[in-house]
């Protein structure tokens, strides 16, 4: 492999430049859901001192398997408002939980996806952090470049076993979420 070829590896991998998984930034981070968001579990590895995606005790997760038990996340599409571009974002059980009572409001209710942007306000760091979720008061359609692009998404749910069988050992792919 060249070096001048660093580039095309980067885009292989999705890591350098520009990528498709979104991270919340302190303060406002206005977005647009644009998909169905999947849960799954994830062990945090003090040694690693990462996040493994849970595969399950019964397909032979060590963690599980020692008592440990997963921590509940989320992964769904959404379009970040800030560059206007599609990405995967990954969110905790308190804004998950935020946006579905906005689902079930009288005046924010929605069925599967959000007619609305919304803004997920983040303070603070690490263990601290406290995240509030404020839906925009008025619909929003999409365009039609948006919709030609969500068209073409990858299902959440084949990134998520994606995950888990790289966990498994059964696939060789690199998670851009874990690469720096």
């Amino acid at each position: 492999m060249s070096f001048k070829n660093y580039k095309e590896t980067g885009e292989k991998y999705g890591v350098g430049g520009e990528t498709n998984w979104m991270n919340l930034e302190e303060g406002p981070n206005k977005i647009r859901i644009v998909s169905e968001f999947e849960d799954y579990g994830t062990h945090f590895d003090q040694k690693l001192n990462k996040s493994i995606t849970c595969i399950g005790k019964e397909k032979g997760c060590e963690y599980c398997k020692s008592g440990a038990k997963p921590r509940v996340q989320f992964k769904g599409w959404v379009i970040d408002r800030k560059d206007k571009k599609i990405k995967l974002l990954t969110i905790g059980y308190k804004i998950y939980q935020q946006i579905g009572e906005f689902a079930n409001s009288d005046q924010y209710g929605f069925d599967g996806i959000p007619n609305y942007d919304i803004t997920i306000n983040r303070n603070g760091v690490g263990l601290g952090t406290k995240y509030n979720v404020i839906p925009d008061r008025k619909d929003t359609p999409l365009t039609t470049e948006e919709t030609n692009e969500i068209n073409q998404l990858q299902l959440v749910s084949e990134i998520i076993e994606n995950m888990k069988s790289k966990v498994s050992g059964a696939e060789e792919e690199i998670n851009p979420e874990e690469v720096i």
